[in-house]
C-alpha cells in the first residue's frame, strides 16, 4: 500500500541485554543481509533530497497480518504528525510527503518494502512495529546509510547501537525494570511468565529474567505460546500448579486478549500482568470484563490527563490526543504515540541538519525532543532515547487505564 499525503491530505486508515533472536527473527535478520547486500552490489546511495519539492519519507507498518490493529495506528499518528507539520507549512517552506508501505507483519516483506523505498528515494524511514520486520530490515537500513525510526520495541534493535536505526517505544529492559519494581512493592515474589517466542517478548522476558534477582523476584513457571494460541486452559493449569503469586505476560495481539478471558475463566484469582504492548484500546475493549484489575505498563502518554502537570510532555500530549480522539473516535493507543513520535523526531532532525539521509542521521544522533511519549535524549551510544522514569504502570479499571498508586508515588518523585 503507497499512501502519498500531499495528493490525500485527508486520507487515514480505520509496540538491557536481549536474548537470542527468534527463529522468526533470524529469518528476518538472513534476509536484512541479503538486501543489504543488494544494496551495495547496485551502487544504491541514499537520497540527498531535491532542493526543491516534497521531502520523501517512508513508513513500513503491518496494515494486515497478526499485527494489523497496531500498525494501522502506527499509520494514522504518522499520519497525523505529517499532515500537522504540512498544515504549518512544512519545514523550511519543504512539505513532507508519506509513503506507507504494508510488512503484512511478515520480515520478507519488510525487507521487499525496504528496497522499494530506497529505490523511491526516501530519506528517513518510520519503520516497522514488528519487532521481527524491525530486525529484518536494519541491516538494509545501515547498508543505504538511511535512518529508520522503528515503532518496535525489542532492545535488540538498538543495544548495541547501530549509527541509522532508532527506536520510540520505550525499551523492554526500561519496561521490566519498572514491572518489577512494582512486583517488589507489591511482595510478589514468586510469579509466573506466559511469553511467546517473537523478538519483542523474547528480549521483555530475557531482560526480566536477567534482572529479577536484583528485586527479589523468582520465577516458578515459564510458558510459552503462540502468536495464533486460541486455548490456554494447559498453560493456566500449570500456573495454577505453580503456587505462584501472580503471572506476567509478554505478548502483543489478540492472543492475550484470548488468555485474560481464560485467565478469569479457570478461576485464577492472582494479579494479572502485562507488557507495554497491551497499553490501548485494542487490549482493553475486547478484553472486557475480564480484564478488569490487570496490571499493564505504558509510556506516560497513554494516561496523558492523569498526569502531573509537571511532566514536561503532558501538554503535548494532551493536544496530540485531543487531535486523534476527534479525528478517529478513541483515545490513541501506544502505537499510534510512537508513529507519531517517529515522525516528530524525523522532522526535528531535519530542522537541525537538513533535508537528507546523512543529515538526517546526524541530527537523530545529537538530539533532545520532548514528545507525546516523554523526552527523547538520543546519541550515538543510545538510540532508545527513553529513561525508566517515561514508564508508568497502570491498572485496567472498567476498561480506561488509571495510575496506580505506585507510579503516582513514582511521578511526585521523578518530576
Amino acid at each position: 500500500m503507497s499512501m502519498d499525503l500531499d495528493s490525500r491530505p485527508g486520507a487515514r486508515g480505520p509496540r538491557g541485554r536481549s536474548r537470542p533472536v527468534t527463529r522468526r527473527g533470524a529469518l528476518g535478520v538472513a534476509l536484512g543481509a541479503a538486501v543489504a547486500l543488494l544494496v551495495t552490489a547496485c551502487g544504491a546511495a541514499p537520497s540527498s533530497g531535491a532542493s526543491k519539492g516534497p521531502i520523501k519519507i517512508g513508513m513500513i507498518t503491518s496494515l494486515t497480518g497478526p499485527y494489523t490493529p497496531l500498525g494501522i495506528n502506527d499509520r494514522l499518528g504518522a499520519e497525523q504528525a505529517v499532515n500537522a507539520i504540512n498544515k504549518a507549512g512544512g519545514i523550511n517552506g519543504r512539505k513532507l510527503q508519506l509513503t506507507v508501505l504494508d510488512d503484512q507483519t511478515n520480515p520478507t516483506q519488510a525487507v521487499t518494502d525496504l528496497h522499494q523505498l530506497i529505490s523511491q528515494g526516501v530519506v528517513a524511514i518510520d519503520a516497522p512495529v514488528f519487532s521481527s520486520s524491525a530486525l529484518a530490515v536494519l541491516p538494509g537500513c545501515e547498508a543505504a546509510k538511511i535512518a529508520c525510526v522503528s515503532n518496535a520495541a525489542a532492545d535488540n534493535l538498538v543495544q548495541p547501537p547501530h549509527r541509522y536505526f532508532f527506536i520510540t517505544p520505550p525499551t523492554t529492559q526500561i519496561v521490566a525494570q519498572r514491572l518489577l519494581a512494582y512486583m517488589q512493592a507489591k511482595g510478589l515474589t514468586r510469579m509466573a511468565v506466559a511469553r511467546d517466542t517473537s523478538a519483542f517478548p523474547t528480549a521483555g522476558w530475557g531482560n526480566m529474567q536477567q534482572m529479577a534477582p536484583s528485586y527479589g523476584v523468582h520465577f516458578v513457571a515459564d510458558e510459552i505460546f503462540s502468536l495464533t494460541t486460541t486455548d490456554f486452559s494447559a498453560l493456566l493449569a500449570h500456573v495454577k500448579a505453580s503456587g505462584a503469586q501472580g503471572l506476567m505476560v509478554w505478548g502483543s495481539g489478540p492472543a492475550e486478549v484470548i488468555l485474560t478471558q481464560q485467565f478469569r475463566a479457570a478461576g485464577l484469582t492472582i494479579p494479572l500482568l502485562m507488557s507495554h504492548a497491551e497499553a490501548s484500546y485494542l487490549y482493553l475493549k475486547p478484553a472486557g470484563a475480564a480484564g478488569n484489575g490487570v496490571v499493564i505498563a505504558a509510556d506516560m502518554g497513554a494516561v496523558g490527563p492523569q498526569l502531573p502537570s509537571s511532566v514536561p510532555s503532558k501538554s503535548k500530549i494532551l493536544s496530540f490526543a485531543q487531535a486523534f480522539q476527534a479525528a478517529n473516535g478513541y483515545y490513541p493507543p501506544q502505537f499510534a504515540l510512537d508513529g507519531y513520535s517517529a515522525i516528530q523526531l524525523i522532522a526535528a532532525a531535519i530542522r537541525a541538519k537538513g533535508p537528507t539521509a546523512a543529515g538526517i542521521a546526524a541530527g537523530l544522533n545529537h538530539e533532545s525532543v520532548t514528545t507525546v511519549e516523554g523526552t527523547y535524549t538520543y546519541t550515538p551510544t543510545d538510540h532508545s532515547g527513553l529513561v525508566a522514569k517515561d514508564v508508568v504502570i497502570t491498572r485496567d479499571v472498567n476498561g480506561s487505564l488509571e495510575l496506580t498508586a505506585f507510579s503516582q508515588r513514582q511521578l511526585a518523585r521523578d518530576f
